[in-house]
């Protein structure tokens, strides 16, 4: 079956960040439920979030690879999402692309 990246960044308004915590759980809890979910995580600001325990660690959006028939039932997937629903994820600049890789996931 295909597999399907995507790119969704999050809104960058003040309240951008209180939206996403409001409806994360319920993301996370989907997202754990759903077999077409293959890989997925926030992304982080700034790039060295992660250089040191002590730095600032920034959720600015989400990157996933999903496994669907067809783009259709990707972007399905992806616009009732929570996130999506939410606005969470700014609609303008989410990507979804067809992935392959030569290992399975």
């Amino acid at each position: 079956m295909p597999l399907f990246s995507i790119y969704a960044p999050d809104y960058t308004d003040d309240e951008a960040i209180q939206r996403r915590l409001a409806v994360r759980q319920a993301h996370l809890d989907a997202a754990a439920k759903n077999p077409a979910m293959k890989v997925g995580g926030a992304m982080l600001s700034p790039n060295e979030a992660l250089d040191t325990p002590d730095a600032e660690r920034k959720m600015i959006g989400s990157f996933m690879v999903i496994e669907c028939p067809t783009y259709e039932d990707a972007k399905k997937m992806i616009e009732s999402d929570v996130y999506w629903t939410g606005n969470v994820w700014d609609k303008e600049k989410t990507v979804i692309r067809p992935f392959v890789t030569p290992r399975p996931l």
